[in-house]
């Protein structure tokens, strides 16, 4: 081709360029110019008036529409690809414009024929007559309902399946939350029904007062329990494990009207239906960028997260889904997600997605729960609402322990307020009892005075929260003990465990065994002071202590391997996870990531016994202030009361006095042991003077475990740090020089 030709062609095509955006431009001012005078005749002159009263006679009220469908038909027309398909879309804006005119017209019919001639103008009117002659006006709306539907479908794709299926799955979980919702008020109902009512005899002046009451309008008043303090309340009904045993005869459980009642809508915290759209939108438009075929078919909100159903296409990995976790995030401006896949017993994934003004989820409303009331189980506790907004409860007593750890502010010792008040609005003190360790003396220590607290090395009447770690070390080692009597006294009954043996001790009248739940709030602490000791405690009462009723709860800001080792992970199954800064962390806790993607706050990650994959759920909260209402509560109830047990100290006096061991002696024995560094029969024999006297002290040294000959040894292990406690306590007027 000559250079003059190629010349030629471009100047052709740059001509019919300038065309293309002159006719372009031209068909946008005159559909803008339309819509002008459709919209505002009276700001349009002679000619809006006369173009809308031609639209008006020909469309009738359907010529508002006329503008839209006239841009439609443009920008059709400006698509360079497929010019058949253009032409046909284009064509198909037209009818669909004709048929809903039609649809007008036959469905104004039914007023009159003249106000039908105008809601579809002529053309609609016409078409009309014709499908009516011809169908009838049944089968004339429903013909062109057809056809419009069509129509719009050819021209926009929607989805009409899909829009049926979710709004079929909205009506159905609006029946699921009605029938929810009706059951509780008829099991309300019904309770109501079978309260005994109170029977009063009343003397003559209570009478004429009564007579005069009578005349005044009657107040209907829903049955409660009457508090210890005279107090009105809801109350959790008495556990069938306790019954009426050794326990107060007078102690009345605390009412739940102590604790914030959660708010009154059921919808809180949950997305619109316009916000889980629009995610739903954004979700697969994210995932079709990636190449990612996959749809959204079913969402669960909840009141602080909502998941999200994907259904992958064929051929689609569910890898490919998962590795898409912040792009996800960040299309979706969120926080963080979590991604579920598959979700266990279904065949999607789950996309995990926190609402934007999340709810606060109260203690009460768990308690207040059907899950929580029908239990009898009396180490249940409230766990909070899962990713459904159901109420999620936990039972201490088939874990049989368990691990909480998290960061800092995640929410940690809010969770275990929540299991502590849990088990105290629905034990009695003879039922449950509560070894609390608090190394940080700031959370636990709320607990003081409540007649549930124990403490195995001590009487009741000197019981209280343990805070130093030499002492929870020591705490820990009488639990074994306690541990071991129990299988003793539980192997001469000929039982397997403590339900057996109460249920036992019940047919015979004798005193029943109570649980023991074991409360660490800050494992670190004791790992860093006494770690072999506590290791040694906990490795063997988390693998024995199930069957006697001793329950551990370990909780812990610092989840490494040094604190949660191998030891104790292994025979702590049932674990639960707050917010944490790194995914190592979440390894260290669940064996997986997830827990550096919650929002904290209460968000965590629940791995039960025997689950494969950790549940998520919004822990209860519960304020400082109803701790402090249940607690002095608790204390105008009761005391703390236990028997006395072998694990106990006896007085320094009466235990040196068994051991032929004068106090001053072994005080001073103490002071010297110290002072050398060093222990012997010589050493003491050369300062007291006497063979026997230096066997004895020897004696009691050892007893109390304050020295230690480990076996093929002639070398005495010397605890100082025992030393200088007990010396501290038992002692104090003598003086205690320590060494670094």
């Amino acid at each position: 081709m000559s250079p003059s030709a190629g010349k030629k062609n471009s100047v052709r095509n740059k001509n019919s360029g300038y065309g293309r955006v002159f006719w372009w431009f031209a068909g946008l001012g005159a559909c803008l110019y339309i819509a002008w005078l459709t919209y505002l005749p009276a700001y349009s002159g002679r000619a809006g008036v006369w173009v809308q009263s031609k639209l008006d006679f020909l469309l009738g009220q359907t010529g508002y529409l006329f503008p839209v469908f006239s841009l439609y038909f443009l920008l059709e027309l400006a698509k360079k690809n497929y010019p058949l398909l253009r032409w046909i879309r284009a064509f198909f804006s037209l009818l669909s414009l004709v048929f809903l005119a039609s649809l007008f017209s036959l469905i104004a019919g039914v007023f009159s024929g003249l106000w039908a001639q105008r809601a579809g103008g002529i053309v609609g009117f016409k078409i009309g007559m014709v499908l009516m002659t011809a169908f009838g006006r049944f089968g004339g709306v429903l013909f062109t309902l057809i056809f419009f539907l069509a129509a719009l479908h050819f021209l926009f794709r929607i989805p009409w399946l899909k829009i049926l299926e979710s709004l079929l799955k909205k009506l159905a979980a609006e029946y699921r939350d009605w029938r929810k919702e009706h059951k509780v008020l008829s099991a309300q109902i019904e309770a109501a029904k079978k309260e005994p009512p109170v029977i009063q005899i009343a003397s003559a002046n209570e009478e004429k007062l009564a007579e005069k009451q009578d005349k005044q309008p009657h107040k209907i008043e829903t049955p409660s329990f009457v508090s210890g303090n005279g107090k009105k309340g809801n109350a959790l009904p008495r556990l069938k494990s306790g019954g009426e045993g050794n326990g107060p005869s007078s102690y009345v459980l605390p009412p739940l009207e102590l604790l914030t009642p959660p708010q009154p809508s059921a919808e809180r915290g949950k997305p619109s239906a316009g916000e889980i759209a629009a995610a739903s939108s954004v979700l697969e438009a994210t995932l079709k960028s990636f190449g990612v075929d996959a749809r959204v078919t079913g969402v669960s909100p909840g009141p602080v997260l909502t998941r999200y159903e994907l259904t992958p296409g064929a051929g689609v990995k569910v890898s490919s889904i998962a590795g898409l976790e912040n792009d996800i995030a960040l299309a979706l401006k969120a926080k963080g997600i979590r991604i579920l896949a598959p979700i266990p017993g279904k065949g999607v994934v789950g996309i995990e997605i926190p609402n934007s003004k999340p709810a606060m989820v109260y203690l009460r409303e768990i308690l207040e729960s059907p899950a929580f009331i029908n239990s009898q189980r009396p180490l249940l506790f409230g766990l909070g609402l899962s990713a459904d907004g159901e109420p999620k409860t936990a039972d201490l007593q088939t874990m049989p322990h368990l691990l909480v750890a998290g960061a800092t502010n995640s929410g940690k010792s809010i969770l275990i307020h929540s299991i502590i008040a849990s088990i105290l609005f629905a034990a009695r003190p003879d039922e449950v009892k509560f070894v609390l360790i608090d190394p940080k003396r700031l959370e636990l220590t709320f607990y003081e005075g409540i007649p549930h607290l124990f403490d195995p090395t001590t009487s009741p009447d000197k019981v209280s929260v343990i805070t130093n770690p030499k002492d929870a070390a020591k705490v820990l080692k009488a639990v074994v003990r306690l541990m071991e009597k129990r299988y003793e006294k539980f192997q001469l009954f000929g039982v397997r465990n403590i339900d057996a043996y109460n249920a036992l001790a019940l047919k015979e009248g004798r005193p029943r065994e109570f649980f023991v739940v074991v409360i660490i709030d800050e494992l670190a602490d004791l790992m860093l002071v006494t770690k072999d000791s506590v290791e040694d405690s906990i490795q063997r009462l988390t693998q024995m202590a199930r069957a006697v009723g001793i329950h551990i709860v370990l909780a812990t800001q610092r989840p490494s391997v040094d604190v949660i080792t191998g030891v104790i992970k292994a025979n702590l199954p049932c674990r639960i996870a707050l917010q944490v800064i790194s995914k190592v962390d979440s390894k260290v806790i669940l064996d997986s990531t997830g827990a550096d993607a919650l929002q904290g706050k209460g968000d965590l990650l629940y791995l039960g016994a025997g689950a494969q994959r950790p549940e998520r759920c919004q822990g209860a909260y519960v304020s400082e202030s109803e701790i402090s209402k249940l607690v002095a509560y608790l204390k105008t109830q009761a005391k703390p009361d236990y028997p006395m047990l072998d694990t106990m100290t006896k007085s320094a006096e009466a235990d040196l006095s068994a051991l032929g061991v004068e106090p001053l002696e072994f005080s001073q024995a103490l002071k010297l042991v110290l002072e050398r560094r060093r222990v012997s029969q010589d050493l003491l024999k050369s300062h007291f003077g006497s063979s026997a006297r230096a066997t004895n002290l020897l004696s009691a040294l050892e007893v109390k475990e304050l020295i230690h000959k480990p076996e093929g040894s002639n070398h005495w292990e010397i605890h100082f740090d025992q030393i200088e406690d007990y010396l501290r306590r038992h002692f104090p007027q003598v003086p205690v020089q320590t060494r670094d």
